[in-house]
């Protein structure tokens, strides 16, 4: 299954077998995280495995509302939209996850630093150094993983349409040639089904924005964008779209705030 079709089949599971998943696709998972990617280079974020379920759900407790076998830990130093980044490049992971027939779902991340350290290796940042908060790697997302249960379907059903904003909702003025691009965007997991993206049309692509998040919510609801970006990404893709990211000056809008613009080159 190549990665835009699973953005499609895809749900969250959160009913899992105990049983560990076989050590090839253990293999196969390890491999995903040690290749991500994401969009703003000068961050240093990481995905680590946790195949030893037991050590997540002893350190966040009642919190851990997914019980599985294993974890996938995503880090990251601070910078410029580390967040959204945490989120777009632990979607490609959690897609390709799904693709080899593994069960997946995101869990909000009550994790602090010091909670993982036993367990997972972080890069040493002099204490003295200037810019010490901003290197230190630290938790913002996890991904349970693992066999689902029998009584659960590993896939939706295609037919079936998901609870999701109708695509005008997202973008108003859509020209055909985006109308698949933004069905994969208008799919996209997010924080309680927030979905907090708009996108704005224009003569380069779009100017995205995010919705104004509930108090508490801010994390979640940029983590959220970042998965919509790789959705985004991943459909240009499949269709050879040749389309960049990039930060440029746009106009303020109330209620929202601007996270990127989106640079059709085949319009260059």
């Amino acid at each position: 299954m190549e990665l835009y079709d699973a953005i499609f089949y895809r749900k969250s599971i959160r009913n899992y077998s105990k049983k560990s998943i076989k050590s090839s696709l253990m293999e196969e998972v390890k491999g995903l995280c040690s290749n991500i990617t994401y969009l703003n280079k000068d961050l240093n974020i990481k995905a680590h495995v946790v195949d030893r379920g037991h050590l997540i759900q002893f350190l966040m407790g009642k919190a851990c509302e997914v019980k599985a076998p294993h974890y996938i830990v995503i880090t990251s130093n601070e910078g410029d939209n580390h967040l959204e980044n945490v989120g777009f490049a632990a979607e490609e992971i959690l897609l390709g996850i799904t693709s080899l027939g593994i069960a997946t779902c995101w869990i909000k991340c009550n994790l602090k630093r010091d909670d993982i350290l036993e367990f997972i290796d972080l890069d040493e940042i002099d204490i003295d150094d200037e810019e010490y908060e901003k290197k230190i790697e630290k938790p913002y997302a996890i991904i349970a993983f693992g066999y689902a249960e029998k009584q659960e379907a590993l896939f939706r059903n295609i037919d079936a349409e998901p609870d999701r904003k109708r695509l005008k909702k997202i973008c108003k003025k859509i020209d055909k040639k985006w109308v698949k691009i933004l069905n994969a965007v208008r799919i996209s997991p997010s924080i309680k089904n927030s979905q907090p993206w708009v996108f704005y049309s224009k003569d380069y692509g779009f100017d995205v924005y995010e919705e104004k998040a509930k108090k508490g919510m801010e994390e979640d609801f940029k983590i959220s964008m970042g998965i919509a970006l790789r959705h985004f990404d991943i459909a240009c893709k499949k269709f050879g779209i040749n389309a960049e990211f990039e930060n440029i000056e746009t106009k303020r809008k109330r209620g929202k705030s601007y996270l990127i613009s989106i640079i059709d080159n085949g319009k260059l």
